[in-house]
């Protein structure tokens, strides 16, 4: 399933950065001193193997439920306290990767996943890629209902 592969993804970024951070000198990326975590090639390796799986579900045409549970986790993963600081910003940043399987959901499921992200990102800290997967949902969950089935 389409989640496997996309939780597989998040898993090994995880595991790759939190690698990264365990060989961190105090002093890397300091006055241009060092490797800097956040020039690591896993990042753009993550954010293109995402969006490559993403866009082959959007191109599956999938249920708007299938959709719901991937976007609940991508949504939900950057809030987990226990994933590395080095890949919370990425992670966030994916957000911008989803609005166009958003634009599939029906209107309950984005009324749904739209107050989950709220709760998950309170207006004090969002990012401009959060406020427009909301505007998204709130679009998406006003929308005519007789186009959508479950």
């Amino acid at each position: 399933m389409i989640l496997d592969q996309i939780r597989a993804v998040y898993e090994e970024y995880s595991s790759q950065v939190a690698k990264l951070e365990g060989e961190r000198k105090v002093w890397d990326g300091l006055f241009g001193m060092g490797k800097k975590l956040s020039d690591d090639p896993c990042h753009e390796r993550f954010i293109e193997e995402l969006e490559k799986l993403l866009k082959g579900l959007a191109e599956e045409k999938p249920s708007s439920e299938v959709i719901r549970v991937v976007l609940e986790f991508i949504y939900s993963t950057p809030c987990d306290e226990e994933q590395p600081s080095g890949t919370v910003m990425p992670m966030n940043a994916v957000h911008s990767l989803t609005v166009g399987l958003a634009e599939q959901l029906s209107p309950a499921d984005a009324a749904e996943l739209l107050e989950q992200y709220t709760r998950y990102y309170p207006k004090s800290k969002r990012f401009p890629v959060h406020k427009t997967v909301i505007k998204t949902l709130e679009r998406v969950k006003t929308a005519d209902n007789r186009k959508y089935q479950r």
